[in-house]
């Protein structure tokens, strides 16, 4: 009787074990990503939120749904989607967690004209890389001279700079003209029909582009339930902001206006439209958009962490 009792006793504790939470051996509900960027996107933001388990397993969720998928088939909205839904799901601490990053990181004090000068040197080098691509063998044994002779004028510059013998803006025409001598080698290099094939290239991404864009665009206005007046307020607060920015622009081509003078005045310019933008905006759509600037931040911080991890089998140049 007592070891019937005992057996019985065993059986209803291993029921109970096995039927909580923390079981280690029940089988796991969480949502299983095919990508590595997903699965390191998802616990880059539960570890930086500091996401319940509610949280994680509603953040995968959505991921899974809007995220799926590689590089090409993945949806291009899906960072706005995943915002709006991450408003409704996401605690308050969770989300205030999410504000107050932000803040962080304009306190940091980004240097937007830096930013810009970085994502000119990596177009520069995307529209090389494609080159590259249509070259013969031999062609690319000149284009690597090219490419070395330039470097290693580059460098030269550098070292002038750093010595003093030379200012940043003395450097620049050399550097222009560096450039420019560049480009025209390569140009002779190229025959008329791999000129054909990347005009047709340029144009063929040109297009594909504009279609990714429309649709991010699309996904923002389901996103945020965008009204129809909505739209075209931020539309002409965008127009008149580019408008702003070109004039800048113009102005520091003209030398009425130094570089750091018009990185001055960009930010104030960026800080006028994201006032407008709050003056258009609901309270509850200016959540999903600062969501979204948070997401989107972690988003291309990953991938740049990938591009790094992927650098030893990454093409020339």
């Amino acid at each position: 009787m007592k070891r019937q009792f005992v057996t019985s006793l065993l059986v209803t504790v291993v029921a109970i074990f096995l039927s909580g939470c923390d079981n280690p051996f029940a089988q796991s509900d969480e949502v299983q990503f095919d990508s590595p960027d997903l699965e390191m996107f998802s616990s880059e933001l539960e570890n930086d939120l500091n996401l319940s388990k509610k949280s994680t397993n509603n953040l995968r969720s959505a991921l899974g749904r809007h995220g799926m998928g590689g590089e090409v088939d993945r949806d291009p909205g899906f960072l706005w989607k995943l915002a709006a839904e991450l408003r409704q799901t996401l605690t308050e601490e969770e989300k205030n967690n999410i504000f107050t990053k932000l803040e962080e990181v304009k306190e940091k004090g980004k240097d937007r004209g830096k930013d810009a000068d970085k994502g000119r040197g990596e177009k520069d080098g995307g529209a090389l890389r494609v080159i590259y691509s249509v070259l013969t063998e031999d062609q690319r044994a000149e284009f690597d001279a090219i490419m070395e002779e330039f470097r290693a004028n580059m460098g030269a510059l550098k070292a002038s700079i750093r010595s003093g013998e030379m200012t940043r803006e003395e450097a620049k025409t050399e550097i222009e003209s560096l450039e420019e001598a560049m480009k025209a080698t390569i140009d002779a290099l190229l025959t008329d029909d791999q000129k054909a094939q990347l005009e047709q290239m340029k144009a063929d991404h040109k297009a594909k582009m504009e279609a990714y864009m429309e649709a991010i665009r699309q996904a923002k206005i389901e996103a945020l339930a965008l009204t129809g007046d909505q739209i075209a307020a931020i539309e002409a607060a965008k127009t008149e902001m580019e408008a702003a920015m070109e004039a800048l622009k113009a102005q520091v081509e003209s030398g009425e206006m130094t570089k750091e003078e018009a990185r001055e005045a960009a930010k104030v310019i960026y800080e006028a439209n994201k006032a407008a933008m709050e003056e258009i905006l609901t309270a509850t759509q200016m959540e999903i958009v600062k969501i979204h600037r948070y997401l989107e931040m972690k988003w291309h911080q990953r991938q740049k962490n990938g591009d790094r991890d992927d650098n030893g089998s990454r093409n020339k140049p």
